[in-house]
């Protein structure tokens, strides 16, 4: 409950590990990664060449696999994810 609560405020809780990303598929991240940056689901069509119905399949498979509700929320997760990416490779801070 706790954990729903944080997510519903915009804060991850601390137990909330960095590699949420390598929950997805190829195709998912590819997406999310779209829709962090603020792209439709149409926009992120025509960019992935696929279908609209496709984009909005895995974009509700994104939401579940990483437990998120909104587009915000997965921006957040996904710039949080992509900023750790470099402390996980280099073992230092930027």
């Amino acid at each position: 409950q706790a954990r729903g609560e944080l997510r519903a405020l915009g804060a991850l809780s601390d137990g909330a590990d960095t590699g949420t990303l390598t929950r997805l598929t190829p195709q998912q991240l590819r997406i999310a990664r779209h829709v962090a940056e603020g792209a439709t689901n149409r926009e992120v069509a025509l960019t992935l060449a696929v279908s609209t119905r496709t984009v909005d399949y895995h974009l509700r498979k994104v939401f579940a696999a990483l437990g998120v509700r909104s587009r915000l929320e997965l921006a957040r997760m996904v710039e949080q994810a992509e900023q750790a990416e470099p402390v996980e490779k280099t073992g230092a801070r930027p």
